[in-house]
């Protein structure tokens, strides 16, 4: 008996695309990396084609959001992406004491009678190279925090346990990991967008963090397979609905696949094949797109070694 044919990604839902770009406890990704570090600090963030999670994950451990989500049409990416959290939950480096108290409060001191020792700057190393700009570590921390116990673990022991929030300080609840959630949904589908902000409280999902609103939306190399399955209306219906779900004066960071990388992929499907032959717009033309239906155009973010930018537009 044959095994079933695979099925072919013709959304771009790549199964294990991050790992065989970078090892597990890899580096920053470096889009992340050549980001300013206050870009997420405090934001609702949406990773529209989350894949695996593994941008969405570093955002939310690294960057300090008020909280990220990561959404794709994939369902197993979507399990994936939740495996992805935990495991670096796993791997990274125990809590400082000081850490897991509350901000009012002081970790009680090794014995009585001695005093805390004091972290001074002189004690601080980066992380690594794609993190130096983002969070320091104590000198006595010898291993990357990201890796601070080894891959292994998880195959020997299964992956630690993620806290509840309800044994965690109050302001630890908007830290990694409580902080990002994913959904598998069509996040392009045809909806009413004027009905989006005018949703009940009850509903749920994706559909109430759409309604929540986010300071930032991300879509990192999605654009050409929002355009070969959706054609022309399904790209313009997205970055229309991008530009609902933002805030005013929220981000829209936008990594549009140029026009020669769509027929690498249309012989994936018959169906993209056909969508292709039918595109009228190309992706030179988002930018001027996307001021017309109400962004301003920001200076892009170039990423050493890669062909295409990090384009940026702001909500007016």
């Amino acid at each position: 008996m044959s095994n079933p044919a695979p099925v072919q990604p013709i959304h771009g839902n790549y199964h294990a695309y991050y790992s065989r770009k970078q090892n597990a406890t890899g580096n920053l990704d470096p889009r992340l990396s050549l980001l300013p570090k206050d870009i997420f600090a405090g934001k609702r963030v949406l990773d529209v084609g989350c894949n695996e999670g593994w941008v969405t994950v570093d955002i939310a451990k690294f960057f300090a959001p008020f909280k990220v989500i990561g959404v794709d049409i994939d369902g197993d990416l979507i399990r994936a992406a939740w495996k992805r959290r935990k495991l670096v939950w796993s791997l990274q480096a125990p809590p400082a004491q000081h850490d897991m108290t509350s901000e009012s409060e002081e970790a009680p001191s090794p014995r009585p009678g001695k005093k805390r020792k004091r972290i001074d700057a002189q004690s601080i190393i980066p992380i690594n190279e794609s993190l130096t700009r983002l969070y320091p570590v104590p000198r006595s921390t010898k291993e990357n925090m990201q890796s601070y116990f080894p891959l292994a673990m998880e195959y020997m022991f299964e992956p630690l346990p993620i806290p509840s929030v309800n044994y965690l300080p109050e302001h630890l609840h908007r830290q990694f990991p409580h902080n990002v959630a994913f959904y598998a949904a069509d996040w392009n589908r045809k909806v009413d967008h004027d009905a989006l902000l005018q949703m009940s409280d009850n509903v749920g999902g994706i559909e109430k963090e759409d309604r929540d609103g986010y300071d930032v939306v991300i879509g990192f190399s999605i654009t050409k397979w929002i355009h070969l399955n959706d054609g022309d209306e399904g790209i313009v219906r997205f970055f229309r609905k991008v530009h609902t779900v933002l805030h005013p004066r929220g981000v829209f960071l936008l990594e549009p696949q140029e026009w020669e990388e769509y027929a690498k992929v249309r012989r994936i499907s018959p169906i993209l094949a056909e969508n292709y032959k039918g595109l009228k717009l190309r992706p030179s033309e988002f930018p001027s797109l996307l001021e017309d239906i109400g962004f301003k155009r920001e200076s892009p973010y170039t990423v050493d070694g890669r062909k295409r930018s990090i384009l940026v537009f702001r909500k007016l």
